[in-house]
């Protein structure tokens, strides 16, 4: 049952893209969706523009949307953009006097991706002249053995702000996470004669031992706070001058929310927020309709993202490298390839075709837009192709251009095979269709997942053009297109909590059966150190759940596996069945014979999850209402279909009479205000109760 927009609290998810911005707007129990282009002199505006757009289709102006609203979610790309362009805040380093090389070593060189014969070196975040090394030590047990040099400190930092003009500084000191008294010192004579400038302490952003990682993960907090911070207070004060009356919250990239305030003190936690949106989102979906295990996949306009879910669990990356740059940072374990709507189609230096992974953007765009790009995208391909109505783009307020778009391609990419337009469309189509495939065979085949048990839950504003396709390359029998998918990742906001994670080093040997209370008190102060974060965001003791999980490896290597731990303190017993179980976590992950008999098992670092759990807007169902094929059929339409290199006159049925319960075969077409689906041959498509379009062989179709 659907009720007037004009009445009812309001839920906004808002994630930014490389393309698009997209809203989810809920107004009592009526979802409508806002998409407008990204604005990168401002991402700011681009949301306002979209949250226009939203409330326009509520029948509201901005200020009543806002004004109502009771919790606004955003993710954004700003910090992966930082991080991936290399374009963020001058950043200074305080170091402990002899190890600046740490930064330069940074566990050693990098083997090229195609060359194992070729090493590179991680790139750098900061210029050398902008270290400065000061005397001070802390030993391996957290021992002071010299205190720290305060003049020297105070020399280099006058040195760092005044001459080398840096914006913010990094403080690392050797074994920091076993004592931090050296860096809190540092820090309180930082903010007495620089009390505006950002300042990262390396064991507030990760506790835990490793210097490199530490250090780097410090260096890139302060790396991205210019930009980050500069979008976090223009989007809060632009919201909060349109009316925005509730709670403003950003998403990161764990998997849940967490507070203006501390969005600016920790922005390297917004690195990787959309897609793990989208992630929350597939969860709550699959839970829903009764999946336990499901393939995620995203298409957007600069990149495909996909992840995978197993038994409703969502698989937390720990310690991720953004691309030859170790770090301490978890997110949400979903690859990303450079593919999408205006992924580029060029030609390599050695005559080979290739798409992506540069983008358009929204900026100039794809050649279709009419913005001035020339070259030829994936968007081009699907206009010239027949898939995407030119005059239902964005619900009709977007017009493209065909005849831009079939001269982009055939300039740029199908001449020099002398192909014809269409076919060079249908080059980028498959070439599109296979790097998304490999994406997917990545996150299970290649970690022991089969496909074929899985369902393939795609998503985006382009994903369900080809969702069918890449399924069938990997033997899935069956993909759900969700309800909105275009904005799916930012209605997927709307579905997360406040979360937050601690880690400490403990490095305790499981023969050391001694020492378990020692163990027990560290992992007691974490949980009331997790709480007490939590009642601070305003969550009451019954709205929050803690999870112990702890990392496990046999003394002396270098890489370990994350357990779960019982919700209480650690008993002597419990020290032999935790060596037991991870001697077969170890042989389950890495074959039969492998783990290290005779070794003693040691339990490195304790993890400590918190979630503060708050209301959450519950979609409805529709009730089943079949129609005939005849009766939501829209028009027919002239389509070229890569699978049988042929123009065809395919059915197109219009997504607005689309009822839960009717059912068309390909090949199909279901056009949406904006996105748009393609059914291909020997596939059904079936609306469900909760508007999602589920598409089967029809060999498996019920």
């Amino acid at each position: 049952m659907q009720t007037d927009g004009a009445h009812g609290d309001a839920y906004i998810g808002v994630d930014v893209g490389g393309t698009h911005t997209d809203v989810a707007a809920l107004v009592g129990d009526r979802l409508q969706r806002g998409k407008a282009l990204t604005t990168y002199d401002d991402f700011s505006r681009g949301v306002l523009d979209a949250v226009g757009v939203a409330a326009a289709c509520h029948e509201l102006s901005v200020v009543d949307l806002l004004g109502r609203t009771r919790l606004f979610v955003n993710g954004t790309t700003v910090v992966t953009n930082a991080i991936t362009t290399l374009t963020g805040s001058r950043v200074g380093v305080i170091v402990t006097a002899g190890f600046k090389d740490t930064f330069r070593f940074a566990g050693g060189p990098r083997v090229a991706e195609f060359d194992d014969h070729l090493q590179i070196n991680p790139p750098d975040l900061f210029d050398r002249r902008a270290i400065v090394e000061v005397d001070e030590r802390i030993d391996w047990a957290g021992d002071i053995l010299a205190p720290l040099n305060t003049a020297q400190l105070e020399t280099g930092l006058v040195r760092l702000v005044e001459e080398e003009q840096v914006e913010a500084l990094a403080v690392c000191f050797l074994n920091s996470f076993l004592n931090p008294a050296h860096e809190h010192a540092a820090y309180e004579i930082i903010r007495a004669r620089y009390p505006d400038l950002f300042v990262t302490l390396s064991h507030a952003v990760f506790p835990v031992r490793g210097e490199n990682r530490r250090w780097t993960t410090a260096v890139l907090n302060s790396f991205v706070q210019r930009g980050a911070c500069a979008y976090l207070d223009a989007l809060n004060t632009r919201l909060r001058e349109a009316g925005l009356a509730g709670g403003l919250t950003f998403f990161q990239g764990l998997g849940g929310g967490i507070s203006l305030a501390r969005a600016r003190e920790y922005p390297l936690a917004l690195l990787g927020s959309g897609p793990a949106g989208g992630a929350i989102g597939v969860n709550a979906l699959a839970r829903r309709m009764g999946i336990r295990h499901a393939l995620i996949g995203d298409m957007g306009g600069t990149s495909f993202d996909t992840g995978i879910i197993v038994d409703n669990t969502i698989h937390i990356e720990k310690n991720v490298d953004l691309g030859l740059v170790h770090t301490g940072v978890n997110i949400v374990d979903v690859v990303s390839v450079g593919t999408g709507g205006g992924s580029i189609a060029w030609i390599g230096e050695r005559g080979v075709p290739q798409v992506g992974p540069r983008s358009a953007s929204s900026e100039p765009g794809p050649a279709a837009y009419g913005k001035g790009g020339t070259e030829a995208t994936v968007t081009d391909a699907m206009v010239m192709m027949g898939f995407i109505d030119p005059e239902r783009y964005l619900g009709g307020r977007f017009t493209l251009h065909a005849d831009l778009a079939e001269q982009a391609i055939r300039t740029n990419f199908s001449e020099p095979f002398g192909w014809s337009a269409a076919q060079g469309a249908a080059a980028i189509h498959d070439l599109v269709v296979v790097n998304m495939a490999s994406a997917v065979r990545e996150v299970s085949v290649e970690k022991g997942h089969d496909p074929r048990e899985f369902a393939f839950i795609a998503y985006g504003g382009t994903l369900p053009l080809f969702a069918m396709q890449i399924a069938e390359r990997l033997g899935i029998d069956t993909v759900v297109i969700p309800h909105n998918s275009s904005i799916f990742c930012a209605l997927g906001l709307l579905a997360s909590d406040f979360v937050m994670r601690l880690d400490r080093t403990v490095a305790w040997s499981l023969d050391r059966v001694d020492q378990i209370e020692h163990i027990n008190s560290i992992a007691a102060a974490m949980v009331e150190e997790a709480h007490g974060a939590m009642r601070a965001e305003g969550f009451d003791n019954a709205d929050i759940d803690v999870v112990r999980s702890a990392d496990f490896r046999f003394l002396g290597q270098s890489y370990d596996l994350t357990l779960p731990l019982p919700d209480r303190d650690l008993a002597p017993a419990d020290a032999p069945r935790l060596a037991a179980e991870f001697f077969a976590a170890y042989e389950r992950t890495y074959g039969a014979g492998t783990a290290w008999k005779g070794v003693s098992e040691q339990l490195l670092n304790l993890t400590v999850t918190v979630t503060g759990r708050r209301e959450h807007p519950t979609p409805g169902t529709t009730p089943l209402a079949a129609r005939s094929p005849e009766e939501i059929r829209l028009a027919t339409r002239t389509v070229y279909l890569p699978s049988l290199e042929a123009w065809h006159d395919v059915p197109v049925y219009a997504d607005e009479r689309f009822a839960p319960g009717s059912n068309v075969d390909g090949p199909a077409i279901i056009d949406a205000s904006d996105t748009t689906i393609f059914v291909p041959p020997a596939t059904r498509a079936t609306r469900d109760i909760y508007m999602n379009y589920v598409l089967t062989t029809i060999a498996n179709a019920s």
